[in-house]
C-alpha cells in the first residue's frame, strides 16, 4: 500500500519528506529486501532521532516473526517471536483484519507492549507492514527517553510501512518471474537436475522465510520416492523420506504422488495421513507440510513438491501460486533431464554402433589387405617358381652339356699330351723353327696350367648346379602340402640365393654370417611359405646393415647371426639377429601391417614381414616376434609346432 498525497501533505519536515521519497526510489531499484530493510531503520533512526528502531517479518507460515533489520544492533534480543507463545503477539493476528482497514498504530503502552522491549526503553511505538490482504510485518522504533510521537511522526513511520508493504508485494511478484527465469536458464544451459532442484528450493527458500522446501522423485519400478532436493530440512528427516513408498496415508508427499493431486496437511499432529509417520515428523519439528505432485507431459506423475513449516499453517493464495509454479518448474526440469538422458543414451548407442562398424570395417579392410597381400605375393611366388622352373631346364641342358663334356675333354687332353711327350722322347733333337714354336706357345704352361682351367669348368658347372637345385628347394613348386622338411636346407638356400649381397659391396664390407643350428628333427610345414619367411627376414636384416653401415661408415662390423633351437619338446625356434640401427618403438607395433613401410618409395612394398606374420602365425599356427634396441639391432624369432 503506498502513501497518498494526503499522507505526504501531512509530513511538515521536509526532510522527512525527502527520505520517503528516496527510499521509495531505492525500494525500486533494490531487488536484496534486507538491504532495503536495513536502510529503512537507519532512515527511521535517523529522522526521528530515536534509539532504537526494528523491523520484523512475518514468516511463511504466519506463526511467528522474525527480526529482519534493527538499529543499533542487539546481539541479545531475540531474533524471532512465536504468536503461541507470545499472547500479545498473537493478538495482533486476531486483528489482522482491522489492519488491513487502517494502518494505525498497533502499541505504545510499553506495559502492554506486543513484543519484547529493548532495554533501556522509556517509550515505544509499533505499526504494522500492511499488504493488500495480510499483515507482513511490523515496524517498531523505540527511545531511551519519555517521549510522545505527534501525528507527523506517525505519518512519516506509515508512509515507511507502505513502502515496505510495496517492495515486498512487489518482490513477491518479481520473485517468481525471477526464479522461473533463473531456472529456465539453468535448465536450457544443460545443468544437471540436482543442481535445478536445488537452485529451485533455494530461491523459492529466500522469499518464504521460515518454509522448507523439498523434492522428491518417483521411482516407477519401486514405486517410492528418491530424494531429489532439500537444501534446508532436516537433514535425518531429509534420509528418512528418501525410499517413502507411495500410497494413501503415506503422509503429504507419498499420498500425493499415489493420487496424482495435492494434498495439504495442515497440522501433521492430527492428519491422519500422517499415522505412520507423525513421531517421526514431530521429532524433527515439522507441523505442517503441503505437497503437490509434478508430472510429465502424458500424466505421468514424476515427482512431488513441497513446502514444510515448524508449526500448523493454512496455505495463502501465493502459497498455492509458489506451489503450482515449482510443480510446473521441477516438471519442466525432469522432462528435460529424461530427453537428456535418453540423447545421451541414443548418442552413446550411435557412438557404440559406429564405433562397432568401424572396427568391422577396418577389420574388413585389414583382412582384404591381407588378402590382396597374399594375393599379390602369391602371384610373385607363383611366376618366380614358373621362372626357376624355366631357367632350371635351360640352364640344366647346356650345363649337363657342358659338364659331359668337359668330362671327354679332360680324357682328349690327356691323350694329346702323352702322344706330345712320347713324341720329344722319341725325337729329342727337335728343329729350331720347332723349339722356337714350342718356346712361344710355353708348352710346359699349357700342359700344367690346363688341367687346373678344366678343373675351375666342372667347378663352375657344378655351382651352377647346385644354384639351380636351390632355387628349386626354395620355390618348392610342387609340394603344395604339407610336408616334413629340413629347416636348415631352406635357410641355406636363402642364404645362397641372397649370396649376392652379403658379399664384398665395395662400398660396404662383407657381411659376417654366423649359423648355430641346434639339432632339430625334420618340421612338418609349407616349406616353400617359410622359405619365404626367411628370405623376408634376412632381406630385411641386410637391408638395416646397410642402413648402419651408411650412417656410420669405417668401423662397423655388420653381423648377421642365425640360432635354430628347440624351444619345447614339440616346437622349434629360428631366431634372425642383425646388429643394425634397430626399429623404433613408436612404429615396432605397425610393422606387420599390409603396405606398411619405412623404405623409400621403390625399395619397400610393405608386404613381406605381413605376409610372413600371416604365414607363421595363420598357415602353422605358430608365433613371430620382434626385438628391437636402438643402436644395438632386432631380432625377429618365429616360432612354430613340429
Amino acid at each position: 500500500m503506498a502513501p497518498d498525497r494526503a499522507t505526504y501533505s501531512c509530513l511538515s519536515d521536509r526532510n522527512a519528506q525527502m527520505v520517503i521519497t528516496a527510499l521509495s526510489q531505492w525500494a525500486l531499484l533494490e531487488n536484496q529486501l534486507d538491504r532495503l530493510f536495513e536502510r529503512a531503520v537507519q532512515a527511521v533512526t535517523e529522522v526521528l532521532k530515536v534509539s532504537y528502531s526494528s523491523i520484523w517479518r512475518v514468516l511463511s507460515d504466519r506463526q511467528s516473526l522474525r527480526r529482519v533489520a534493527t538499529i543499533p544492533a542487539a546481539a541479545n534480543e531475540p531474533t524471532e517471536v512465536t504468536v503461541a507463545n507470545v499472547p500479545l503477539v498473537q493478538s495482533l493476528f486476531s486483528v489482522e483484519s482491522q489492519l488491513l482497514a487502517a494502518n494505525v498504530p498497533l502499541g505504545h503502552d510499553l506495559q502492554n507492549f506486543p513484543l519484547p522491549l529493548p532495554a533501556n526503553s522509556q517509550s515505544g511505538l509499533l505499526l504494522g507492514v500492511v499488504g493488500r490482504d495480510q499483515l507482513l510485518g511490523l515496524l517498531e522504533i523505540h527511545h531511551e527517553q519519555p517521549r510522545s510521537f505527534s501525528e507527523d511522526d506517525v505519518y512519516f513511520l506509515q508512509a515507511v510501512t507502505n513502502v515496505l508493504a510495496g517492495a515486498i508485494e512487489r518482490r513477491r511478484s518479481e520473485a517468481l518471474i525471477d526464479t522461473q527465469s533463473r531456472v529456465l536458464g539453468s535448465i536450457a544451459q544443460g545443468a544437471n537436475l540436482q543442481f535445478v532442484f536445488n537452485q529451485l528450493c533455494e530461491l523459492l527458500e529466500q522469499e518464504l522465510p521460515g518454509a522448507y522446501c523439498s523434492i522428491l522423485v518417483l521411482d516407477p519400478e519401486q514405486k517410492c520416492l528418491r530424494a531429489g532436493a532439500a537444501p534446508s530440512l532436516p537433514s535425518e528427516f531429509a534420509r528418512g523420506v528418501d525410499g517413502l513408498m507411495i500410497g494413501e496415508c503415506a503422509g503429504s508427499c507419498g499420498t500425493a504422488a499415489y493420487r496424482g493431486e495435492p494434498v495439504f496437511a495442515t497440522d501433521i499432529a492430527t492428519n491422519p495421513l500422517w499415522s505412520s509417520f507423525r513421531d517421526f515428523a514431530l521429532s524433527h519439528g515439522i507441523r505442517a507440510c503441503w505437497s503437490s505432485p509434478f508430472l510429465a507431459a502424458n500424466g505421468e506423475v514424476l515427482g512431488t513438491f513441497a513446502l514444510s513449516h515448524r508449526f500448523p499453517c493454512q496455505p495463502t493464495a501465493y502459497h498455492r501460486e509458489v506451489i503450482n509454479t515449482a510443480a510446473s518448474l521441477a516438471s519442466i526440469a525432469m522432462e528435460a533431464h529424461r530427453r537428456a538422458e535418453a540423447l545421451q543414451a541414443a548418442n552413446l548407442s550411435l557412438e557404440q554402433k559406429v564405433e562397432e562398424r568401424t572396427a568391422k570395417l577396418q577389420d574388413t579392410l585389414q583382412r582384404l589387405r591381407q588378402a590382396q597381400a597374399q594375393l599379390i605375393q602369391a602371384e610373385k611366388m607363383s611366376s618366380l617358381g614358373q621362372m626357376v622352373a624355366g631357367i632350371a631346364h635351360e640352364i640344366n641342358n647346356p650345363t649337363a652339356f657342358i659338364a659331359g663334356n668337359l668330362y671327354h675333354m679332360e680324357a682328349y687332353f690327356h691323350d694329346l699330351v702323352s702322344i706330345i711327350q712320347a713324341y720329344q722322347a722319341e725325337y729329342p733333337n727337335l728343329s729350331p723353327a720347332m723349339r722356337d714354336r714350342l718356346a712361344e706357345l710355353d708348352f710346359d704352361f699349357l700342359i700344367a696350367d690346363l688341367p687346373q682351367v678344366l678343373g675351375s669348368l666342372q667347378s663352375g658347372c657344378q655351382r651352377i648346379t647346385n644354384i639351380v637345385l636351390g632355387l628349386r628347394n626354395f620355390s618348392r613348386l610342387d609340394e603344395s602340402s604339407m610336408k616334413a622338411v629340413d629347416l636348415h636346407e631352406g635357410l641355406d638356400n636363402t642364404l645362397m640365393i641372397l649370396n649376392h649381397r652379403l658379399i664384398d659391396q665395395g662400398d660396404r664390407p662383407a657381411i659376417q654370417v654366423t649359423k648355430d643350428y641346434g639339432p632339430l628333427p625334420p618340421v612338418t610345414c609349407h616349406a616353400n611359405q617359410l622359405n619365404q619367411v626367411f628370405m623376408n627376414l634376412l632381406s630385411n636384416a641386410i637391408d638395416a646393415l646397410a642402413d648402419r653401415w651408411a650412417h656410420e661408415g669405417a668401423g662397423f662390423v655388420p653381423q648377421l647371426h642365425i640360432a635354430t633351437r628347440l624351444s619345447q619338446p614339440d616346437r622349434v625356434q629360428i631366431s634372425i639377429q642383425d646388429n643394425g640401427l634397430g626399429i623404433p618403438e613408436a612404429l615396432r607395433s605397425k610393422i606387420f601391417e599390409p603396405f606398411y613401410t619405412t623404405k623409400p618409395i621403390g625399395q619397400g612394398t610393405g608386404l613381406g614381414l605381413a605376409i610372413s606374420y600371416q604365414i607363421v602365425q595363420e598357415q602353422h599356427q605358430g608365433s613371430l616376434g620382434c626385438h628391437s634396441t636402438a643402436q644395438e639391432g632386432t631380432t625377429f624369432t618365429v616360432e612354430i609346432p613340429i
